[in-house]
Formats: C-alpha cells, sequence, structure tokens
C-alpha cells in the first residue's frame, strides 16, 4: 500500500513535473543559442526585415506613430515589438529574451496538443523535438513574424480540439479570437476559416445537432471578424480605402506567379531587389500604367489583374510552378528568404550539430518524408485528425499561391513533428511485430521520399549565397566602422562571386573612408561592370565627380544608372540636383517633378522641388 501511493504521488506530480522540465529546456537551449549568435555584428544592429520591424515598433512608440496610410503588411508583430520595447527600455537581446521565452511554450502546447491526439510517448517526443528544433530556436530569437506566427497557429489548433472535447460557446469564441489575431499575423492562415465548415459538418454536428454546430460555427467567425474589424476599420479611416488587414497580396501574388517566377525568389526581374526599391517601384509601375494616383488597394488590385493576365497567356507554365511549389514545400533545403539561416552556423556551435544541408538536408528533409508516412499511417482515424489535414491543406495552398520558402513553412512544423513520430512509432510495430511485408513497403516509400526532398530542386546558386552572407556581414562591420572586419568579408564575398556588384561598391566606400578616392572610384567602376542594375555604384561615382567639380561626366554617369532603373525615385532625384548644380534650373525641375511622382514620400525631394519654385518665382 506504501509503495502504491508513492507511486501515485509520482504519477500526479508528473501531470506538472514534466511540462515544467519542457519548457525549461526549451527555453534554457534557446538562452544558450541566443549567446552564441550575440557575436553576429547585426545582433544589436539588424538589418533587412528585422530593421523593418525595428523602424516600425519605433515609430508607433513615437509621437508620430506610424504613416497615415493602410497596412502595407499584416501589422500585429510591429505593434508587439513596439510593446515589449516598451518593457524592455528599446534592449534588442531582452526583446529577443522575451521572444525565446513565449517560443519555449511552443514544445509545451505540442505535448498537450500530442496527449490530446496520440499518447504520452508521442506527446513526450514531439515535444522533445520541438525544444531542440533548429529554425525554432533560430526564428525565436530573430525579430520576425515567425515565431509568433507558429506558437499562434498551434494554440489554434490546439483550442479548437477543445471544442471538440468540450463543445461550449465560450470554447468557439476562444477559437475565433485566436483565428483573427493569428490573421493579423499572417493574413493566409483565415483561409483555414472556410476549411474549419468541413470540421463542423462532419466532427461538431454529430455532437451537437445541425442549428448548434452552424451557431459554433457562427461564434467562430463572428469573434474572428471582431479582431479583424478594427484594423480595416483604421485602413479606411486613414486612407479612404477598403483594404480588410494589409494590401501587399496583389504584388505577392504577382511575385509568385509571373512568367519568370522561380516559386521562391522574393524579387521581380526588373524591379528593385531591395525591400524599399520594390516596395516603391511596385506602386509606382501601378500608378504609371494605370495614369493616376491610386489608392493602396487599388495597387493591389493591379499586380492581381497583371498576374492573372500573364496566367492566361502561358497557363501550362502557372500550373507547373504550382508543381515546383509543391516540391519545394517537400524540400529539405531551408531557402532563405531574409537572410541564410545556415550562416547562423558560422556562430553558434549548437546549430552547427542539429542542422547540416550537405548529403542531406537535416533535419526538415528527415522530417517530411517521415511525416509523410505518419500522414498516411493517421488517415484510418481521420475524423480524429481532420483539423490538423484542414490546417495543412488550407496553408499549403496559400503557400503555392505566392510563393514557398523556409519561414512561410514554419507554422507548420509543428503538425509535421508530430506525424513523424506517429510515423516512427508505426515503423517500430511494424519491427516489433516482424510484418516484413508492410515494413518492406513502408521502407520502400520513405527512401523515394527521402530522395524527393533532398535533392537541389530550388537551382540556388550556394556560392552567391555565401557570397550574400559575406556582404551583409561586412555591411555590418562597416556601418559600425570596423573596416579591417568589413574588408576582409567583402573580400570572401568576391571569392565566392567574382560577378557580385556590392561588394565591390562597399571596398570602393571603405577606399573613401581611407582617403584613397582613385582606388575608390575603381571599385565603382567594377562594380558597374559586375551588374549595371545595382545603382549604389552609380551614386557614389557621381558623388565623387561632384566633389570635384565634374557635373556633366557624374551626369553621363547617372544617365546610365537612369536608363537602367527608370522607376528609381533617387536616379531622378540625383539627376536633379546635379543639373541644379549647373544652373539649369527647368531642367532640374522636371527631373525632381519625376522623383516626387514615384516617391511622393520624400522629404528632401519635397525641399528640393520648392526651392527651385522659389528661386523661378523670384526670377519673374
Amino acid at each position: 500500500m506504501q509503495t502504491s501511493g508513492v507511486f501515485e504521488k509520482l504519477s500526479r506530480h508528473s501531470r506538472w513535473l514534466t511540462p515544467l522540465l519542457i519548457f525549461l529546456a526549451a527555453f534554457c537551449i534557446r538562452v544558450v543559442y541566443l549567446n552564441q549568435i550575440s557575436t553576429i555584428p547585426t545582433f544589436d544592429k539588424p538589418i533587412m526585415d528585422e530593421q523593418y520591424h525595428l523602424a516600425l515598433a519605433e515609430r508607433i512608440n513615437s509621437e508620430e506613430g506610424l504613416p497615415d496610410e493602410p497596412y502595407y503588411r499584416a501589422p500585429l508583430y510591429p505593434y508587439f515589438l513596439a510593446a515589449v520595447f516598451n518593457l524592455t527600455a528599446e534592449s534588442v537581446y531582452w526583446t529577443r529574451i522575451i521572444q525565446i521565452l513565449l517560443g519555449a511554450l511552443l514544445p509545451l502546447l505540442l505535448y498537450f496538443l500530442g496527449l490530446m491526439l496520440f499518447n504520452r510517448s508521442v506527446a513526450f517526443w514531439s515535444a522533445a523535438i520541438a525544444a531542440f528544433y533548429p529554425t525554432f530556436l533560430y526564428y525565436d530569437a530573430a525579430l520576425l513574424i515567425t515565431s509568433l506566427m507558429v506558437l499562434l497557429t498551434t494554440l489554434l489548433i490546439l483550442q479548437l480540439y477543445r471544442c471538440e472535447k468540450n463543445p461550449v460557446p465560450l470554447q468557439f469564441i476562444l477559437a475565433g479570437l485566436l483565428l483573427g489575431l493569428a490573421g493579423l499575423a499572417r493574413p493566409n492562415i483565415l483561409l483555414l476559416g472556410p476549411f474549419l465548415i468541413i470540421w463542423i459538418l462532419l466532427v461538431i454536428k454529430p455532437q451537437l445537432g445541425w442549428k448548434k454546430a452552424l451557431f459554433s460555427y457562427g461564434l467562430i467567425a463572428l469573434a474572428s471578424f471582431a479582431v479583424v474589424l478594427p484594423v480595416t476599420i483604421r485602413n479606411y479611416t486613414v486612407g479612404n480605402d477598403t483594404v480588410f488587414i494589409s494590401w501587399q497580396g496583389g504584388y505577392n501574388f504577382y511575385i509568385g506567379n509571373n512568367r519568370q517566377a522561380s516559386g521562391w525568389s522574393a524579387t521581380v526581374p526588373g524591379i528593385d531587389a531591395t525591400w524599399g526599391g520594390g516596395f516603391k517601384q511596385s506602386i509606382a509601375i501601378s500608378e504609371r500604367s494605370r495614369g493616376k494616383q491610386l489608392k493602396r488597394s487599388e495597387v493591389s488590385d493591379f499586380w492581381f489583374e497583371l498576374a492573372f493576365e500573364e496566367i492566361k497567356l502561358d497557363p501550362g507554365n502557372f500550373f507547373s510552378l504550382q508543381l515546383k511549389k509543391l516540391r519545394l514545400f517537400a524540400n529539405g533545403f531551408e531557402i532563405p528568404n531574409n537572410q541564410n539561416i545556415y550562416l547562423a552556423r558560422e556562430f553558434s556551435p549548437l546549430i552547427s550539430l542539429l542542422m547540416f544541408d550537405s548529403v542531406l538536408f537535416f533535419p526538415y528533409g528527415l522530417l517530411l518524408p517521415l511525416a509523410l508516412l505518419g500522414l498516411a499511417f493517421s488517415v484510418r482515424y481521420w475524423r480524429k485528425y481532420l483539423l490538423v489535414y484542414l490546417l495543412l491543406s488550407s496553408y499549403l495552398i496559400t503557400l503555392m499561391l505566392f510563393f514557398v520558402c523556409a519561414r512561410f513553412r514554419q507554422p507548420l512544423i509543428p503538425m509535421l513533428i508530430m506525424l513523424a513520430v506517429f510515423g516512427v512509432v508505426q515503423l517500430i510495430k511494424f519491427f516489433k511485430k516482424r510484418d516484413v511485408k508492410n515494413l518492406s513497403l513502408t521502407l520502400l516509400v520513405f527512401v523515394l521520399l527521402l530522395i524527393e526532398s533532398n535533392h537541389d530542386i530550388a537551382g540556388i546558386d550556394r556560392n552567391h549565397l555565401k557570397a550574400e552572407d559575406h556582404m551583409l556581414l561586412g555591411t555590418a562591420y562597416l556601418d559600425q566602422g570596423r573596416l579591417e572586419s568589413a574588408k576582409r568579408e567583402f573580400s570572401k564575398s568576391i571569392k565566392f562571386d567574382p560577378a557580385f556588384a556590392l561588394p565591390y561598391n562597399n571596398l570602393g566606400l571603405i577606399s573613401l573612408r581611407r582617403g584613397d578616392a582613385n582606388a575608390a572610384s575603381q571599385y565603382f567602376l567594377k562594380a558597374i561592370q559586375s551588374d549595371p542594375q545595382t545603382l549604389e555604384p552609380y551614386f557614389n561615382l557621381a558623388t565623387q565627380l561632384i566633389e570635384k567639380q565634374q557635373f556633366q561626366q557624374a551626369l553621363e554617369i547617372l544617365y546610365q544608372a537612369r536608363q537602367n532603373q527608370p522607376l528609381n525615385d533617387f536616379v531622378h532625384l540625383k539627376i536633379g540636383s546635379t543639373l541644379y548644380q549647373l544652373g539649369r534650373i527647368d531642367e532640374a525641375k522636371l527631373a525632381i517633378e519625376e522623383s516626387l511622382r514615384l516617391n511622393p514620400d520624400s522629404e528632401f525631394a519635397r525641399l528640393s522641388y520648392q526651392q527651385i519654385i522659389d528661386e523661378l518665382n523670384s526670377a519673374e
């Protein structure tokens, strides 16, 4: 009796002890990773999307707030970041700590979900894998929406299963609130809403009957709409424009489905590849085509229409592109969209142990084949796993409609982990039962899936990817004034890709800082020769010539830049200011007018234009 009491106490304690240990392990491993990557030069001064999010958060916290226009991207993460910034006194390190603290909850959620859907063994191993899964570690420490979106998606599925277990109105309302909140993080998750009708009809209706089942679905819809509605109202109020959440959908759809689309790249040939440049040119191109200034929703509509026109012209290409995106989703290589995730291996011994991309694209290249096996084994219990199927299918559709990369598929990985563990459990059962037939067939299918997930389908130039990595590191060092470190990284970048223009340009900037103008000019010319579409070396070379009072030569350089990038507002502004210095006022006025037309928000262009107008008026 006494022994029985001890086991009863241990069993009772394990109910909270196991989840606690999972959370602590997940948090500690993330702290280790965070401190390892703190030596990356972009840690305290992020670049690209991280920098964009920080700038938005700082502006939200400022007196001026965000611009009076509809949101370009879904707003949840910038506001979340702004709130955390207030808590941490704008400390990037402690902001990342709070984010990994939230990220450490994911294995815990997966443990509880595994208990509901499978058993204690599957739940534990799923949580353990999630605690150490390298891309979770990476994105939990990154100032991107990815980590929060993964957490919200898993929490949403857990709540929907709670609705099954206890189908009372409050549970459905909570599910709707989570769906709406996730929609404010990434609107594509809202496609799950219509798919939930299937779940309502097949799972909830048998429990509650027609009327209560439809009422429950209505509660989900109304609750999610109530979360999103303030954003829609705000967009209409500030922009007199009907934008549901954000207006980037049309341009992103074009990126993913134009006739030159790769299926993974977030750029369009002929349009500025930088975030800010692409944003401005997406507006400029649409307005030039329509011949008038457009509302943001009209800009989005333009790109949707242009994409559909190209699809009609070549439907075969469109369907083959969708197949390629499906294969990209299954492929184990972590396709970069912001920064190359494999770069973290150079700074974190932990990540270098947990993730690699040679021979096998580990871990996703192993996870996906095992998850597909688990998916196949689960079909006999399809009603139980229906919500998982609906999430996977609805979210995958949205990925294929746009483009596929590593961070966009992250929200599905928790479900794939559970299915993969379930698949391994079934394989072990076949082995223990000596079921040679089923074991052999399953292993054959697994090998075929493994081959599919571990070959290069994206066609990414790995050398150029490494060149971009070193260029980004060098740029961060350059911004910090660490010239030798910057030079070393730019030289490495050129070694991996001798035709890469930006490192040549930045070596020119280093030469300028060291007072070697001749060497700087040579680097700028080399950058222009390497890639005539890259504008920075044109601007830098023109500035050098202007400082030498060689205005006509500077104009010739700038005219070349304009010929290559006619929709870049800064090219026209630079030409206008140079013409102004030459005393060609009327030509300068026209150039700056074009710059303002392309970018009406440019304060410097507006001031330059006003100066010209004042001078012309005084001359009269």
